[in-house]
């Protein structure tokens, strides 16, 4: 944004004037206030800046040199937190104000503001805290106006300190005078405290007692002798233990109820991160940031225990972003820092819930008095080929709207899915989607997500008129959607809705070709679809070509169970001599196959699907990964892990492609070729990468012929097989000898946690076209 072309609404000639500009953006809570009194003092010029909930308002008296001088700090040199959306001008009559001011928030009027997100404690902050001369020495609550909580102590808008969790601790002389100081790089700095007024921090044990003198020293010790620490951090509590001993993981696991999910790790420093693990370009700037999420890193053979991500070439890893995590980390190369739950509830972030965990998984608690407002998990990010994308968006980048292609006057809300659930609500042209809220097949689940749907819709003053959901008539989600009143429910299939979620991204409005992989989606023939190529538009689509319906044997219980999956393919591919011909390669007769057999043939329990995931679980199976999985994905993940391990393989099998319409894609030839391969003696990773190039060729290349065929030169890739880092980097690779532009996620997750914005734009589009 450049004032030359801000300034073009407004006629400034000669003499004095007054402008007032309103600032749209990210503007509060990022020490914008200070930086504007500075740049309008060091113009020479007088006015008044203040926040509302319609943004920060502005208003400058001078000549036309200082004003411009203003309008070019104001551009060019924002405060590094901040972002301008938008900057509106008017021309009002010079009042002769002799000095420029920073007013008091004005509280009323309707909600335009962006409110801000969590960012890691900055260097200016750390430095202070590492002085043993300065107030604030080993403080571990201390910010300032470039760094800290934000959207997790947020209770109300406009963001000040009297709508924030802080509204309990009274500041004191000191801090009050940082606060109240324009020059300070505390001004206006909400979470403001030090050791004499702010959030103290404790130790307990597993009955709520206080131990230790020294908190921080205490739970080191806990951690070092092999115990399980809980800490509260910005959206909740981690769990924290050492990662060097795999018997203290173990033991984490068991009380987790976690068997093999990989754990996060948090590292001392860059310096540690890159002696475990191999650290790229863009995966440098991803941990570094202000937002420090976790980054999915390749790890090195560097003696860490197998435990923490079994099977798993990858390693979770972010920098401590807290001065709690700075503190509790010195003396360590690293620790675990896992989310503190059971495997599959919520994040617990009060008191009340840390004592279902203290004891029966934690042995000790550091605990604050410092109220979390709204649960926010940690962010999750790979890197295919140097491109960040998001596996889960969370701290850091909740609440931050994405901007949507058209402006509608209705508030919308959309539900998302069942699982990695999320919501997303619209405030004109902005929507906002909500933190990651986990799988929401339990009743903690949904109360976590109507609890937080409440915070978010007092947050925006809106009250949504239209819902949006999913097409499945049994999910949560659904269910609400049809249970909020709204005057209008609207129902988008899963796949259009994850096509849609990319468009809205890159601000694609023209008809797509959109592949939606993934393991399961309700379909409109009432089938689980998964293997989706759909000539997709915003309002509606077409569905081009399909991956061929298999059975689904034993329901739910087949995607816990991949050998049914590959039992299903063999079948198709040997018919009723299948136990038999799969003898020399995969010893299905140890297991129950007769009887899963009988179900398919009888079509008992046994829906049909078209999800391409679920022949990534049977390949993964063929290939004698895994039989049984304990959590999502677990099988593709290991299946992708031998693929990585095999070098240079450029070799892949050929799909069958009918003719039909829709196109019927049949893997058969695949796991054929699979197979043979076997067999053959070809090793398993060899294989597994040729399964992956042909996944990948048949991405590529149809998405070509039916481009060619519609006359259309865009492709989008959404849904959870995206997140397979080798898929990504083979079709990035396959994709630049063709035409078609190919799209990928880079703002939410190409899995369900970002499928609410597809849904709420989907409503956009049917509102725009007269549809409803």
């Amino acid at each position: 944004m450049k004032w030359e072309d801000i300034k073009k609404k407004e006629k400034i000639g000669s003499g004095i004037h007054r402008i007032r500009l309103n600032v749209r953006g990210r503007v509060q809570g990022v020490g914008f206030r200070p930086s504007v009194y500075r740049f309008a003092k060091e113009a020479g010029l007088t006015g008044s800046v203040k926040n509302t909930r319609s943004g920060v308002f502005i208003e400058i008296e001078g000549d036309a040199g200082s004003i411009d001088l203003f309008g070019r700090s104001l551009t060019e040199n924002p405060p590094p937190l901040a972002r301008l959306d938008s900057v509106d001008i008017e021309s009002i009559d010079p009042v002769g104000d002799e000095a420029f001011v920073i007013l008091e928030s004005e509280g009323m009027g309707d909600s335009d503001t962006i409110f801000p997100v969590d960012t890691a404690v900055c260097a200016d902050c750390l430095s202070e805290m590492r002085d043993p001369s300065d107030p604030r020495y080993l403080y571990p609550f201390i910010n300032c106006t470039n760094c800290g909580p934000r959207f997790t102590i947020i209770e109300g808008l406009p963001y000040d300190r009297g709508l924030t969790t802080m509204k309990e601790f009274e500041m004191d002389a000191s801090c009050t005078a940082e606060y109240s100081d324009p020059a300070d790089r505390r001004f206006h700095a909400e979470p403001i405290s030090c050791p004499d007024c702010g959030p103290v921090l404790t130790l307990i044990n597993v009955k709520g007692k206080r131990i230790g003198k020294d908190p921080i020293d205490g739970a080191r010790q806990i951690i070092r002798d092999g115990g399980i620490l809980a800490v509260k951090g910005l959206g909740g509590y981690h769990l924290a233990c050492l990662a060097t001993d795999g018997k203290v993981v173990e033991l984490l696991r068991s009380r987790k109820r976690r068997p093999a999910k990989p754990f996060a790790l948090m590292f001392r420093d860059l310096a540690a991160v890159k002696e475990f693990c191999i650290v790229g370009e863009e995966e440098t700037k991803l941990l570094t940031s202000p937002e420090t999420p976790i980054v999915l890193l390749r790890k090195r053979k560097n003696g860490l225990p197998d435990i923490i991500a079994p099977g798993n070439g990858y390693l979770g890893a972010f920098l401590p972003y807290t001065p709690v995590h700075h503190l509790l980390i010195e003396g360590f190369d690293l620790l675990i820092m896992t989310s503190a739950n059971f495997t599959n509830e919520p994040l617990i972030s009060t008191e009340e819930e840390l004592k279902t965990i203290l004891g029966p998984i934690a042995d000790a608690a550091l605990v604050n008095n410092r109220h979390i407002a709204h649960k926010c998990d940690d962010s999750i990010f790979f890197a295919p080929s140097g491109v960040p994308v998001p596996l889960r968006r969370a701290r850091g980048f909740v609440p931050e709207p994405v901007k949507l292609p058209q402006l509608v006057s209705r508030s919308i809300l959309g539900t998302g899915g069942q699982e990695k659930g999320t919501f997303t609500l619209t405030k004109g042209e902005m929507a906002f989607v909500s933190s990651h809220l986990g799988d929401l097949g339990d009743l903690r689940g949904q109360m976590n997500y109507r609890l937080e749907y409440e915070a978010f819709k007092n947050l925006l003053g809106v009250e949504p008129e239209i819902a949006v959901c999913d097409m499945h008539p049994d999910y949560f989600t659904t269910r609400f959607a049809e249970e909020m009143g709204c005057s209008t429910v609207i129902k988008v299939q899963h796949h259009h809705a994850h096509a849609v979620s990319v468009m809205v991204e890159h601000g694609i409005e023209d008809p797509v070709i959109g592949v939606s992989f993934d393991g399961t989606g309700y379909g409109t023939d009432g089938k689980l679809w998964g293997g989706e190529f759909l000539l997709a538009r915003q309002h509606d689509f077409t569905r081009l070509a399909h991956l061929k319906y298999i059975p689904l044997p034993g329901g739910a219980v087949a995607i816990r169970e991949p050998w049914r999956m590959a039992l299903m393919y063999l079948w198709q591919l040997y018919g009723d001599s299948v136990l038999e011909k799969a003898e020399a390669f995969l010893p299905l007769d140890r297991l129950p196959s007769e009887k899963i057999l009988q179900l398919a043939r009888q079509r008992i329990n046994s829906i049909e699907t078209s999800s391409i995931g679920r022949l990534f679980d049977a390949a993964a199976s063929i290939l004698q990964c895994m039989q049984k999985v304990s959590y999502e994905a677990e099988a593709a993940i290991m299946l992708e892990e031998l693929a990585l391990n095999a070098g240079t393989v450029d070799r892949y099998y050929d799909f069958d492609i009918s003719d039909s319409d829709p196109i019927e894609i049949d893997p058969s030839p695949v796991v054929k070729g699979m197979v043979d391969d076997i067999l053959a003696g070809k090793s398993r990773e060899e294989i597994a990468a040729a399964f992956h190039n042909s996944v990948a060729h048949l991405v590529t290349f149809l998405s070509y012929a039916l481009c060619k065929k519609a006359q259309i030169g865009k492709v989008v890739l959404s849904g959870g097989v995206f997140q397979n880092r080798y898929l990504c980097e083979k079709i990035s690779i396959l994709s630049r000898s063709i035409p078609p532009i190919f799209y990928q996620h880079r703002i939410v997750p190409p899995n369900d946690g970002g499928i609410s914005l597809g849904q709420v734009q989907a409503g956009v589009a049917k509102i725009i076209k007269g549809l409803l």
